[in-house]
């Protein structure tokens, strides 16, 4: 396995234990609350991917605050890993971890809806959270 495979899979087991165990962590809607803007951007993640699977609806222009507020929220987490490992925002590693974060989160948050529906109360903090965001006052 290459050196960023091996990086890979490290950070997607250490991601996915407390991920799976509890829907997104400890605290759905909480996570957001954090000063780590990559917690930030995997709480705003696991909002809109439960909201877009619960089919719940934004007010107008609700969608588009929401969007802005992914893509910041997606560069600042993205800064901060490459700050983390001593590099640019465009190196490849750093590329590929964001892609397999957002892979996870989405893919945890799809899992879950499935396993226990959309009126879990993780799920509601988590469309909670995702309304905050698109009426940016999260």
């Amino acid at each position: 396995m290459t050196r960023s495979g091996t990086r890979w899979l490290s950070a997607a087991l250490l991601l996915a234990g407390p991920l799976l165990a509890g829907c997104a962590g400890p605290v759905v809607g909480a996570a957001y609350d954090t000063k780590d803007p990559v917690d930030r951007w995997q709480a705003a993640l696991r909002a809109n991917a439960a909201r877009y699977v619960c089919g719940a609806p934004l007010p107008e222009g609700g969608e588009a605050r929401l969007s802005d507020a992914l893509v910041e929220a997606q560069h600042q987490a993205t800064a901060a890993l490459a700050q983390r490992g001593g590099t640019t925002p465009t190196d490849p590693e750093v590329l590929g971890d964001i892609g397999a974060r957002r892979t996870l989160q989405e893919r945890v948050v799809r899992d879950a809806v499935a396993e226990r529906g959309c009126g879990d109360a993780k799920i509601m903090d988590l469309i909670g959270l995702a309304e905050r965001l698109s009426a940016g006052q999260a």
